[in-house]
């Protein structure tokens, strides 16, 4: 018969188990195409109007450094409504949403990334009249980033 101690290691080992994010796992047999395909809710985007400006070469995926520029008047009948940052090989691909509204001024964003390995990062926009746009750059990464998983 387990001892008490035995009983509590056990419920803690299966708690440990059911934290651990399901998204993690499943998000790897996912492709960059696919990943958008979820955030654009089915629709393709449009490879115009983006510009996103990230090394092509990083030493250390600890910190990367992006920016993002939408060509956009930012006025309230047409503005860009968030912008999606996804990179497919990280554990978390959905790196960041960044919301934006006509306040903003200008549809400019920059930001640090943390890099799992070399891949391809994309930029997805969402104008405010249902259009959707999008920038790729590949990455490649030297000393990997995220390799714990978090």
């Amino acid at each position: 018969m387990p001892s008490r101690r035995d009983l509590v290691a056990l419920a803690a080992a299966g708690l440990a188990l059911t934290a651990y994010p399901a998204s993690a796992g499943a998000a790897e047999n996912e492709t960059l195409d696919e990943l958008v395909r979820r955030v654009t809710d089915g629709a393709a985007p449009a490879e115009t109007g983006v510009t996103l400006d990230i090394p092509a070469l990083v030493e250390n995926g600890n910190s990367v450094d992006v920016r993002i520029a939408v060509d956009s008047p930012m006025t309230e009948a047409e503005h860009v409504r968030w912008i999606h940052l996804i990179a497919d090989r990280n554990p978390f691909p959905d790196m960041a949403r960044i919301h934006l509204s006509p306040r903003a001024g200008l549809a400019e964003v920059a930001t640090t990334l943390r890099l799992a390995q070399s891949q391809t990062v994309a930029a997805v926009v969402a104008h405010s009249d249902g259009r959707y746009a999008i920038a790729k750059a590949p990455v490649v990464v030297t000393l990997s980033a995220c390799i714990d998983g978090g």
